[in-house]
């Protein structure tokens, strides 16, 4: 076993995933005009997921940061131009 390729087969597949989820996140923030900090990150029970921060002034129970499943998240966007803080909370986990 070669612990060398090993570690840097991981490596790379890390890299490749962080700039898939950029490249995601990047999509998804043309939708979200409300959170200039649009993110994507794999949840291990939910997978890839856009975060973003709901602002405080949607009166939506406080809390902030809201996670969704991306699959939902593009669905949900395919005939839109933008996404309301409160249409994202609504299909938030």
């Amino acid at each position: 076993m070669n612990i060398s390729k090993l570690l840097k087969a991981a490596d790379d597949a890390y890299i490749n995933y962080r700039y898939r989820c950029e490249a995601l996140a990047k999509e998804a923030q043309k939708y979200i005009n409300w959170d200039d900090k649009v993110s994507c990150e794999h949840l291990p029970a939910d997978g890839l997921c856009i975060l973003a921060t709901v602002p405080d002034d949607c009166n939506m129970s406080g809390m902030p940061e809201c996670v969704c499943p991306a699959d939902s998240f593009f669905s949900s966007v395919k005939a839109k131009e933008t996404i309301t803080p409160q249409e994202f909370k609504a299909i938030s986990i």
